[in-house]
């Protein structure tokens, strides 16, 4: 018998549109950890700024303060290794 390749498990099609929109959601960088010792790969939740100023002007303004919150909210960036907070 031969080796046949093991079959991969597929995702659903609500796994694969909920993996897409954090991709598509999450600004990447590379930064120095302190924990690692090392340049890395640092992630942050992004935002969708043109949304956020259409929001704000449909709503005369009022969106600005969820804005606001929310920017202050935000987690900084993260390592992608450890997890910590870098720079």
């Amino acid at each position: 018998m031969a080796n046949r390749p093991r079959k991969q498990e597929r995702l659903t099609p609500r796994e694969v549109v909920a993996r897409i929109v954090q991709i598509v959601s999450q600004q990447e960088t590379t930064k120095f950890c302190p924990h690692c010792g090392k340049h890395v790969l640092a992630l942050r939740p992004g935002t969708s700024r043109l949304r956020q100023v259409l929001l704000t002007i449909v709503t005369a303004g009022l969106w600005l303060v969820a804005w606001i919150v929310d920017a202050v909210r935000r987690p900084g960036w993260r390592c992608s290794v450890c997890d910590h907070r870098v720079g």
